[in-house]
């Protein structure tokens, strides 16, 4: 009864705060991957480049530059699903910390994401949920992981044009010339 007046009076992100201290959990350091321990957490990376973090969700390589990349994840975080705030931006090495609220209940998670180069080309995407609160998230972290995926992928296909299929028959091109009329028979 006590949570609930707390959670009306003070405020839900708030009475978190109060009682669990600050939401930030830090920053996630990619290069040594670890997990909690606990099921309040979830990593999504490459499939050959964190083994040791057993990552939940492989991600792909994307055929963009890593600086687009990041441009994309610094947009779509912004729009996951509840409350988002960002607390650690830097474009410069492509790293981005941000705590997500959950839409009823406000409870934190902080989300880490980076983007490298990839091999070859291109750019490897890296993501790392956890929660600050409990042992066990309902697979709220999975979710968030999930959504910034899709939505790094709804963006990179708004951005690709479609060829539209033509209809009817095709037009020659303006230099071309007409094809001539067929000889008509003599009578």
């Amino acid at each position: 009864m006590l949570l609930v007046l707390a959670f009306y009076t003070y405020g839900r992100e708030a009475s978190w705060d109060a009682a669990f201290g600050s939401p930030d959990l830090g920053p996630y350091d990619f290069s040594v991957p670890s997990r909690t321990g606990k099921l309040n957490d979830s990593l999504a990376c490459p499939a050959d480049e964190c083994k040791k973090g057993i990552p939940d969700i492989e991600t792909r390589r994307y055929d963009l530059p890593p600086a687009s990349l990041f441009a994309i994840v610094e947009k779509v975080v912004r729009h996951l699903p509840g409350k988002v705030r960002v607390v650690g931006a830097n474009p410069v090495n492509t790293r981005l910390r941000a705590i997500v609220f959950s839409p009823a209940l406000r409870m934190p998670t902080t989300l880490s994401v980076m983007v490298t180069p990839a091999r070859g080309g291109g750019a490897f995407l890296y993501i790392y949920s956890r929660s600050q609160i409990g042992y066990y998230d309902l697979g709220r972290n999975t979710a968030n992981v999930v959504a910034l995926i899709a939505a790094i992928d709804a963006e990179l296909a708004a951005a690709t044009p479609v060829a539209t299929p033509q209809t009817g028959p095709a037009k020659p091109p303006p230099s071309a010339k007409p094809a001539p009329a067929p000889a008509t028979p003599k009578k």
